[in-house]
């Protein structure tokens, strides 16, 4: 019995020696595969808090540009419905300082930056800030983060960290609670607390459902709500008649999508 003791012991403390920090994780989630370019289409659902809902259908397009640094670009246009049509909404990630974000609308006929001081706002009336859109991609040294526990979330078994900014004045939050999962490091659930009172603001969701596509873990389904208001966004990946997700990774883009020319024009030529 000693001897089995020893051992339980002995596991123990091997199991904390080598625990996960938060940050550790927040990292692993950083560096996980997500394709050198990425092309998809979405549906994006406004619904209101009697269930009233609105209908947007878009064009995404995503690359890494600089490799080294890990920095993405990417770009998305609004196709439907013709209130909305032609909207372009265009971000470059930036190394050691905010992203740069731009948007096409055609109703002003002009591109306009996104000043920093917006990030705040909603994105196209949506639940998603300007902030939350950012790449997220280098952007984890400006937060600290912290391993709670672990729990599991429907069949996903998850880390639960706790993130709170370096400097509390650069960010709209608080903090962030985020449940990772242990197999693909993809946060299926993120909580968003308010500065200004501290108290729960919106929460992002993700379907259960994971799977490969192109060999990169993929999800389909991203909701975010503001529990305040009781609006939702839901973001999901349209198929086709076979059922297949269209979403692709790793295949070429003219990198001239991803200007302020194609923003006024939709042209990459």
């Amino acid at each position: 019995m000693r001897i089995f003791r020893s051992i339980i012991i002995l596991l123990a403390l091997f199991q904390v020696l080598w625990a996960m920090t938060g940050q550790e994780i927040m990292d692993k989630m950083e560096a996980r595969d997500t394709g050198k370019t990425m092309h998809a289409i979405m549906k994006m659902t406004l619904i209101d808090k009697n269930g009233e809902s609105r209908e947007r259908i878009i064009e995404i397009w995503a690359m890494i540009y600089d490799e080294d640094k890990n920095l993405n670009q990417s770009v998305m246009e609004f196709k439907s419905p013709a209130t909305v049509k032609g909207t372009r909404f265009l971000q470059i990630e930036q190394d050691g300082r905010n992203d740069d974000q731009w948007i096409f609308l055609p109703a002003l006929g002009r591109v306009r930056r996104i000043a920093a001081s917006e990030g705040n706002a909603s994105f196209m009336g949506s639940d998603f800030s300007y902030d939350d859109m950012k790449l997220q991609s280098g952007h984890e040294g400006k937060r600290e983060h912290d391993l709670l526990r672990d729990e599991k979330i429907g069949k996903h078994e998850c880390y639960v960290v706790e993130s709170r900014s370096k400097n509390g004045d650069d960010s709209q939050y608080s903090k962030l609670i985020s449940w990772i999962t242990k197999e693909h490091f993809i946060p299926v659930r993120v909580e968003f607390y308010d500065k200004s009172d501290g108290k729960l603001l919106k929460v992002l969701t993700i379907d259960e459902n994971i799977e490969k596509v192109d060999g990169i873990w993929t999800v389909f389904n991203t909701q975010m709500e503001n529990v305040r208001e009781s609006h939702r966004t839901r973001l999901t990946t349209l198929r086709n008649a076979e059922g297949l997700p269209f979403i692709e990774y790793n295949k070429a883009i003219d990198p001239r999508r991803f200007t302020q020319n194609f923003l006024q024009t939709g042209q990459t030529k």
